[in-house]
């Protein structure tokens, strides 16, 4: 009977074994299913996520994409009225620049003008009274000159030209004395000279015996010698007397000599 009993308890030992390994396995074939399960499920996760994260670039590319088209459509409409106000600026800078070319033109055809205008005054000062009038023709010939060449602005011309004429009209309310030499016939005589304005002038020789005054005929000026005409010389003698001081200040006589048609 001892020997019946043994080999039933290895039997129940063995399947007790047999059992508890199946249970073990039983429990690791679990726990990798639990493992893959949570890593499935981990992967559905992150893949949901980044699906998640794509539709997000997406959509925002998309709105990007809306914007870029719409400041394009923008920058193109500003471009097309930025290229009708270019066409407008030089549609304007055009007729600018034909009314500058026109108004150039008259410019120089009026500085051309009046440059000859100011030239033909030269006979005017060649005979005007007869003192520095070199001076003042030159003057009037220079300003024509610049004028003709563009050099000058006609605005400043005129002013030129006024200048010349008032030096000219300022002699009419002064008087000068002189010494300097005056051809007599063929002599040269050192005297002195006296300007009345721009009416009179007389030439005293230094030894008092040449004794002139300026008179006007229809050619010009011309030098008149009284120095036979002792009551002339006499008068002469005392204005001249009078402007350099060499006696006390008195009313004067003064030859004035007019021309013909002032009579």
């Amino acid at each position: 009977m001892n020997f019946s009993f043994l080999p039933k308890v290895l039997l129940c030992l063995g399947l007790t074994g047999v059992i508890a390994q199946a249970q073990e396995t039983v429990e690791s074939v679990r726990r990798q299913i639990k493992a893959v399960e949570a890593e499935t499920a981990r992967e559905k996760s992150m893949h949901d996520a980044e699906k998640k994260r794509h539709a997000e670039f997406v959509e925002v590319g998309r709105k990007k994409v809306q914007n870029l088209s719409a400041q394009n459509k923008s920058l193109k409409a500003e471009i097309d009225s930025l290229k009708v106000e270019l066409k407008k600026i030089s549609n304007a800078r055009a007729k600018t620049n034909g009314s500058i070319r026109y108004f150039e033109g008259r410019k120089t055809k009026y500085a051309d003008s009046l440059a000859t205008v100011i030239d033909s005054l030269v006979p005017f000062f060649e005979s005007d009274f007869p003192y520095r009038t070199d001076e003042a023709v030159k003057s009037i010939q220079e300003i024509a000159s610049l004028l003709h060449k563009g050099l000058i602005e006609t605005d400043d011309a005129l002013n030129r030209t006024m200048e010349v004429f008032y030096d000219r009209i300022r002699l009419g309310y002064t008087t000068e004395v002189w010494k300097g030499f005056l051809q007599v016939d063929t002599r040269n005589v050192a005297g002195t000279y006296l300007r009345y304005g721009a009416v009179a002038s007389i030439f005293v020789g230094n030894d008092g015996n040449d004794v002139l005054f300026l008179t006007r005929n229809g050619s010009g000026y011309a030098w008149k010698n009284v120095s036979e005409d002792l009551t002339m010389r006499t008068i002469l003698k005392d204005v001249m007397k009078v402007a350099e001081g060499k006696t006390a200040p008195r009313l004067v006589t003064i030859p004035v000599s007019f021309p013909k048609e002032a009579n």
